[in-house]
C-alpha cells in the first residue's frame, strides 16, 4: 500500500515540477533584462588604472537614464536629455509611449518650413531695378530737438580763424566747450567734420598750441586740448563723419596755418618726430604737443585715402622716432604710438588691415646697426624693438608690437612663396 501511495504522489508532482520549469523558461526569455551590460570582448575606455572605472566605447542603453560620458559613441534611437547648465547628458531606450510631462499642455505646431536654397558663391545676387545704392555705414539719425547753437559755434571758430584771433578770447572758449560737448553724438559729429572751414580751424588751433600767457589755464581749458577733443570725437567710431573729413581732406590738409611755412598734412604727420634736446623745457611742451596730435593721427588713419598718404609720406618714420625716445615725459606717447601702429597695421582682432604695413621685409641686426640714421626705414623696426624690449624694465607694448611685427613678416612670406595662377 506504501508503494501505491508513493506511486500517485510521483504522478502528481512530477507534472507540477515539469510546468513550473518551462515557465520559467519562458519568462526569461521574454521579460528584458534589468541591466545590460558590456561583453566581454566590448571594447573598453579607461582613464585610469581601476579597471573598476572603465566603461564601454559604445553606450548600452536600458529603460532607465544613465550618464553618457562624453567620449562614448551613442547608437541611434536613443532618448536623450541634455543638461544645458552643467553639460550633463543622459540617455535611455526610446518609449514611444511615453510622455514627458514637462511638455503637457504645450501646442504643437506641424507646419512645414521651406527653405530657400543660399546662392552659389559664383553667383552674383541680383539687385532689383531702381534699389538704392548699398551704404556701408547707417544712417545718422537727427535728434528731434536740434541744438541751436551748434551752427554760432562753428560760426565763432571760423571767424577766429580768419582773424587770427585764438587767444584770450571768451566767445571762442566757450564755441569750443560746446563743440567738445556735441562732437561726441553721431549726428553733432557729422555736422561738425561736414564744415570744412570750421575742420581747418580747429586743425590750426590744434598745431598752434597755447602761447605762454595762456598757460596759467588749466590744461583741459586750453584751446589746443579742446580743439583735439573735438576732433578725434568726430571721427572717433562716426565712419560718416570720417568720411567728410576725407572728402574734403584735400582742401583742407593742403591749407597753411598761421606763422606756418607748411600745409596742416605736413605739420601733422610729416613733422610729427621729436627734435627738442632731452631733459630741456623745450622736450616738455614738444611731449605735449605730441600727446594732443596723436588721437587726431589714430582717427585719421583710419581713412585709407589719408593712411595712403601717411605711408607715403614716410609718417612710420616719426612714430618710430617717437618710440625710441626715452624719459618719463615720453612713455605714455610710446604707448600710444605702439597702439597705433598695432591697431592699424597689425592686430586684425582689433581692426587692422593687415598687408598695408611694413611694406618691406624687415632685415638683420646687423645691417640696420650699420645703417646709422637710416635706420629708421620700415626694415629696421624690429631692430629697435628687439633692443627695446631686452632693456631692464622694457615696456609690456615692445614685446607685443614685435610679435605682431614678427608673425605679420611670417604672413607675408608664405603668401610670397605660395605659388600664383593666372586666371583664364
Amino acid at each position: 500500500m506504501i508503494t501505491t501511495y508513493l506511486h500517485s504522489i510521483k504522478r502528481i508532482v512530477f507534472p507540477l515540477i515539469l510546468a513550473f520549469t518551462v515557465l520559467c523558461c519562458l519568462t526569461s526569455a521574454t521579460s528584458p533584462p534589468a541591466a545590460a551590460s558590456p561583453a566581454v570582448e566590448t571594447e573598453l575606455i579607461c582613464h585610469t588604472d581601476n579597471p573598476a572605472e572603465c566603461y564601454p566605447k559604445l553606450f548600452s542603453a536600458t529603460e532607465e537614464f544613465q550618464i553618457v560620458h562624453d567620449d562614448q559613441d551613442l547608437p541611434p534611437g536613443l532618448h536623450v536629455q541634455l543638461d544645458v547648465q552643467t553639460g550633463q547628458k543622459k540617455a535611455k531606450l526610446y518609449d514611444p509611449r511615453e510622455e514627458n510631462p514637462a511638455l503637457a499642455g504645450l501646442p504643437i505646431d506641424q507646419d512645414v518650413i521651406i527653405v530657400d536654397p543660399e546662392p552659389r558663391q559664383d553667383q552674383e545676387p541680383k539687385i532689383p531695378s531702381g534699389a538704392p545704392a548699398y551704404e556701408p555705414v547707417g544712417m545718422v539719425k537727427a535728434p528731434r530737438e536740434k541744438n541751436e547753437e551748434l551752427s554760432q559755434a562753428l560760426q565763432t571758430v571760423k571767424e577766429s580763424f580768419e582773424r587770427q584771433q585764438f587767444t584770450k578770447d571768451s566767445a571762442l572758449h566757450e564755441a569750443l566747450q560746446l563743440l567738445d560737448d556735441l562732437s561726441h553724438d553721431m549726428y553733432y559729429g557729422l555736422q561738425i567734420a561736414e564744415d570744412a572751414k570750421a575742420v581747418q580751424s580747429l586743425f590750426c588751433l590744434l598745431l598752434r598750441g597755447e602761447e605762454a600767457e595762456a598757460q596759467e589755464s588749466a590744461f583741459t581749458e586750453q584751446a589746443d586740448f579742446m580743439a583735439s577733443s573735438i576732433l578725434s570725437a568726430t571721427i572717433g567710431n562716426n565712419a560718416r563723419a570720417l568720411a567728410a573729413i576725407e572728402g574734403a581732406w584735400a582742401s583742407i590738409s593742403s591749407r597753411r596755418c598761421e606763422a606756418s611755412s607748411h600745409p596742416i598734412n605736413q605739420e601733422l604727420f610729416h613733422h610729427l618726430a621729436p627734435t627738442s634736446e632731452p631733459n630741456t623745457k623745450s622736450e616738455s611742451v614738444e611731449a605735449g604737443n605730441i600727446r594732443l596730435y596723436l588721437p587726431v593721427i589714430s582717427g585719421l588713419l583710419r581713412s585709407s585715402e589719408i593712411r595712403t598718404e601717411f605711408l607715403n609720406g614716410d609718417g612710420m618714420r616719426s612714430l618710430l622716432q617717437i618710440l625710441l625716445r626715452e624719459g618719463a615725459v615720453w612713455e605714455s606717447r610710446r604707448a600710444k604710438v605702439a597702439h597705433i601702429v598695432s591697431d592699424t597695421f597689425l592686430d586684425e582682432d582689433f581692426g587692422a588691415t593687415l598687408g598695408l604695413w611694413p611694406r618691406k621685409q624687415q632685415t638683420d641686426a646687423a645691417k640696420c646697426a650699420a645703417k646709422g640714421p637710416s635706420s629708421l626705414d620700415e626694415e629696421c623696426w624690429a631692430y629697435h624693438l628687439d633692443i627695446i624690449s631686452q632693456t631692464n624694465g622694457a615696456p609690456e607694448w615692445s614685446k607685443q608690437l614685435l610679435d605682431l611685427l614678427q608673425r605679420a613678416q611670417i604672413t607675408s612670406s608664405s603668401s610670397e612663396a605660395s605659388p600664383k595662377h593666372n586666371e583664364l
